[in-house]
């Protein structure tokens, strides 16, 4: 077997098979620290939330997966239940994952991410799209899209509440 390095350009696997990671453009960019801000001050004490996180994430039959979302958050219950040394890459899903749409996205492997991502424990995963202006939130129930102008709420995560604008307020500051 062929090793795949996990260095610049980062990889991500599914199933064994390496999927190389979109580079991030200034609008990517934008959308993703705005959701970081968004979620840490929501989530308060409840739990960590990071960027471009590498999460080990297997089934039974499956060992080699591992996703890296634009941003990742997991509660601090679920952290300190593992070994210290397996937080930097932990062997789930986060609790809530967040990809942020580039024109460039392979859409089949964006579908397998999420249903996988739910399959292994992930409670909600946000899709952004900065073109569109959209959120859509995936859960085991399904998916619900929500647009600027309207307020996020999800009874998966009750604390996360915020206005869909606020993640795309700095898209309009870069038109000048």
């Amino acid at each position: 077997m062929a090793t795949i390095l996990s260095d610049k350009p980062e990889i991500e696997l599914l199933d064994g098979r390496a999927f190389p990671k979109v580079s991030p453009k200034a609008r990517h960019a934008g959308v993703q620290a705005a959701l970081i801000r968004v979620i840490e001050d929501l989530a308060g004490d409840r739990g960590f939330v990071g960027p471009e996180w590498r999460f080990k994430i297997g089934r039974a039959d499956d060992t080699n997966t591992t996703f890296v979302p634009d941003v990742a958050y997991v509660s601090f219950e679920r952290l300190r239940g593992i070994p210290e040394k397996q937080r930097d890459e932990p062997p789930f899903a986060p609790d809530i994952a967040v990809e942020v749409r580039s024109p460039s996205d392979n859409l089949a492997f964006l579908r397998r991410k999420i249903e996988r991502y739910l399959q292994t424990g992930s409670k909600l995963v946000l899709v952004a799209d900065p073109d569109k202006r959209t959120l859509v939130a995936h859960d085991s129930q399904g998916a619900r899209n929500y647009a600027t102008g309207e307020r996020f709420e999800h009874t998966a995560m009750p604390w996360l509440t915020f206005d869909v604008a606020a993640i795309f307020t700095k898209l309009d500051l870069l038109r000048g």
